[in-house]
């Protein structure tokens, strides 16, 4: 990946940090599943004489290898992705070929899914295929040594039985090379210690840390809102309406250009912590019961909690994590009063609703321009959110609404091309 040259606002290193613990949210029975097979992909890559940017496309495609998964209306378990990996390789490699800079780790991800024997066929005309070629292989290895981990069991005492499994496997499932440098990193007790142990396995980076610069984190945000609003045709252009709203709001009330597109951030990832919400709970087309309710209110303090550990977000990780807040301190989770929402949160807040009650969704159309204005103006009467942007939005609805349908559409393309690669 190319140095990036502007200002930076975070860093590779955070932002796949949080894609990881956002990814976790999903199934709980496969925490740390990712970051384990990140480490043990990045070790196995450097027994195999991988270095630099080789490397960190290890960890990228380990870390993203599973995304596919995401937009199947199955919960992701480790069993039903083994069962259709392949299938599953395809669908991330799909969602990520277009993000500038993750074409290389897209074709890693679809061949990574390749038994041994098939790699002939793989990454054909491609320059760096062998080496390619060994970045695939370190991930297949890794990810099938975590899929054979027991978390209930000592893992020292599963070792030769894994390296059984792995070695079966040489030269049909596995390339000997991968399957070499995988034996002889199991040697070293450390590293299974690490791996059980849930390891911080960007840490171990031993190149300079890729900054990333405030625009690209605009792109690469709006890639993770897929992953969050894909799971479901009920949410799969909700972040990027809000994004859109909150951005034009944010321009339309004086803020910054630099503000507006940390706004966007916000908008992107507002909702990252639905992933740890069930598909039947977001599906659910009518009033949901007190105790499926209470599972809903948790995804803010979630997005909160995995945004405030990203660097240079403290701002954003209020602002996306604050969406439910009301001025009034009746809203969720932290009951806020109107002195601790600031303009941005205020923004937020009014984005979402907007959105939510404007886009289409698979059980009933959006309302009209008189509709919305009427809920949003009633918000303001109930004390809940700013009439302030309340009122900025009402004197340039059309362009506001505009700028949110166009985001939508192109969600919605996105969402349903992928329909086609799902198992």
């Amino acid at each position: 990946m190319e140095k990036c040259e502007l200002t930076p606002l975070t860093n590779m290193r955070s932002l796949l940090i949080a894609l990881a613990k956002a990814m976790n949210l999903i199934n709980p029975n496969m925490q740390h599943h990712h970051e384990q097979t990140a480490y043990i992909s990045y070790q196995i890559g450097y027994e195999m004489g991988l270095r630099g940017d080789d490397l960190n496309y290890a960890v990228y495609a380990a870390l993203l290898h599973d995304i596919g998964a995401v937009v199947s209306p199955e919960t992701p378990t480790v069993e039903n992705i083994q069962e259709h990996e392949k299938e599953i390789a395809i669908i991330g490699a799909n969602m990520i070929r277009d993000l500038e800079g993750f074409g290389e780790i897209a074709e890693i991800i679809e061949a990574s899914q390749n038994t041994y024997v098939e790699d002939d066929n793989a990454l054909a005309g491609c320059e760096r295929r062998d080496v390619y070629m060994d970045i695939a292989q370190a991930v297949h290895v890794a990810d099938f040594v975590t899929s054979l981990i027991d978390p209930q069991e000592r893992i020292l005492n599963q070792v030769k039985q894994i390296n059984e499994a792995v070695t079966a496997g040489r030269n049909t499932e596995f390339s000997p090379k991968a399957v070499d440098a995988y034996l002889r990193l199991s040697e070293r007790e450390y590293t299974w210690m690490d791996v059980a142990l849930n390891p911080s396995f960007l840490l171990i980076f031993t190149g300079k840390i890729r900054n990333v610069s405030l625009e690209e984190t605009v792109k690469l945000t709006r890639f993770m809102s897929r992953i969050i609003d894909f799971r479901s045709s009920f949410t799969a252009m909700h972040s990027a309406g809000v994004a859109a709203s909150a951005r034009e709001l944010a321009r339309l009330v004086g803020m910054t250009k630099e503000e507006c597109l940390m706004m966007e951030i916000a908008g992107n990832l507002h909702d990252v912590g639905k992933l740890a919400v069930p598909n039947e709970i977001l599906e659910k087309p009518g009033k949901l019961t007190d105790e499926e309710f209470n599972i809903v209110k948790e995804h803010p303090y979630y997005t909160r909690l995995i945004l405030m550990d990203v660097d240079g977000f403290e701002r954003i990780a209020n602002w996306a994590g604050f969406h439910h807040e009301k001025l009034n301190g009746n809203g969720y989770p932290f009951h806020l009063a109107a002195e601790q929402l600031d303009l941005g949160a205020r923004i937020m807040a009014v984005a979402d609703i907007f959105s939510a009650i404007t886009e289409v969704r698979p059980y009933r159309a959006g309302m009209t321009r008189e509709q919305a204005v009427a809920v949003l103006k009633g918000n303001v009467e109930a004390g809940a959110i700013c009439g302030r942007v309340v009122e900025l939005l009402e004197a340039h609805y059309d362009e506001i609404d505009n700028a949110r349908e166009m985001e939508s559409r192109k969600a919605g393309q996105r969402y349903f091309e992928s329909l086609k690669y799902r198992a």
